[in-house]
């Protein structure tokens, strides 16, 4: 379980920030307490009173021993940007920006210190994907084909005949046409 201490609105860009977070970012405690404070900038002061909060929360809220301590993690995030104006030639002005930035430091124990649970472990079960939707197949004698009505007599026949369906359920093939050949005129014709 780690614990963590946050500082919002810290006057000093991120990229400034990040720079010095990584000199001390996995080491432990005091290892970390000796880089910042012997460091010369003033945007590491705040970082060793930042990790200090880190360290007293630890110490009293969750009861952990410094010296088995280390620092998990270390975050800087950027913050809200205040806007100013400088003037410039010919009554033109430059924007400033001054950015903020918010840090957050998570101290845990150290790996040789952490207690392992003794429970078995359970393999973790391989879920199954959904299959594709496979399209619906209908038997062929489901399909119900349409009955013809016999004009003369008005009763429904079956129009089909054993001949017609396997007709049917075979592709078309094409037949070459026939060339007939007209009698009376002798022209060539295409049926």
């Amino acid at each position: 379980m780690s614990v963590t201490a946050r500082l919002r609105f810290l006057r000093v860009s991120p990229f400034k920030v990040r720079k010095y977070a990584q000199l001390f970012k996995g080491k432990g405690i005091e290892e970390a307490r000796a880089i910042l404070s012997y460091h010369p900038s003033p945007t590491c002061d705040d970082l060793l009173r930042l990790l200090n909060s880190a360290v007293a929360n630890a110490e009293n809220n969750h009861e952990f021993d410094p010296e088995l301590m280390e620092v998990k993690n270390v975050l800087v995030d950027g913050g809200m940007t205040h806007k100013r104006w400088r003037p410039r030639a010919r009554g033109r002005v430059n924007r400033i920006r001054k950015r903020t930035s918010h840090v957050l430091i998570e101290i845990d124990l150290k790996e040789e210190f952490k207690v392992k649970p003794t429970a078995e472990v359970e393999e973790p079960v391989e879920e199954k994907r959904p299959r594709r939707r496979a399209a619906k197949k209908v038997p062929k004698e489901a399909v119900k084909k349409p009955k013809a009505v016999a004009p003369e007599t008005g009763v429904a026949e079956e129009a089909e005949t054993e001949e017609m369906t396997e007709a049917a359920e075979q592709p078309a093939k094409a037949e070459p046409r026939e060339r007939v050949v007209a009698e009376e005129t002798g022209e060539e014709t295409e049926e």
